[in-house]
């Protein structure tokens, strides 16, 4: 019994022991800037190649009734989808820059520090550019 018990503890180290910087190597911290949408929106622009924000009113709606909270990173052309979306649920909506640890593998991202760069706003406010 006593080789059994010393085994087990041996395998669980060595678990232990390897399977750490596979999981540091997973998630990096990271500086990302973008916009905090919801899945849905985002999710769907996204697919059409469009990485950018969508209409706050609308993102903020989606999330109060349970979507995820992502974030549109144009620079990397992904969406993050937010680990702890209490950190984010003030600023859905906006273009934020954003520490914390990305996780490559399964598209997340977990909120260190949040700063507000612009305040978001529906793009049909925006008059559209005339041309020459």
């Amino acid at each position: 019994m006593r080789f059994s018990i010393s085994r087990q503890l041996i395998v669980f180290l060595s678990l232990v022991f390897f399977l750490s910087p596979v999981r540091q190597l997973a998630a990096s911290k990271s500086t990302v800037r973008g916009w905090l949408s919801d899945e849905g929106c985002a999710g769907g622009r996204a697919k059409s190649g469009d990485f950018t924000g969508t209409n706050p009113d609308c993102a903020k709606k989606c999330v109060s009734e349970g979507k995820q909270i992502v974030l549109v990173d144009p620079e990397h052309k992904r969406l993050l989808t937010i680990a702890n979306r209490d950190a984010a649920m003030e600023r859905v909506g906006d273009y934020v820059e954003i520490n914390g640890d990305v996780d490559e593998q399964s598209k997340t991202l977990r909120i260190d520090s949040l700063k507000l760069l612009e305040k978001g706003r529906a793009m049909c406010d925006v008059p559209a550019k005339k041309k020459s």
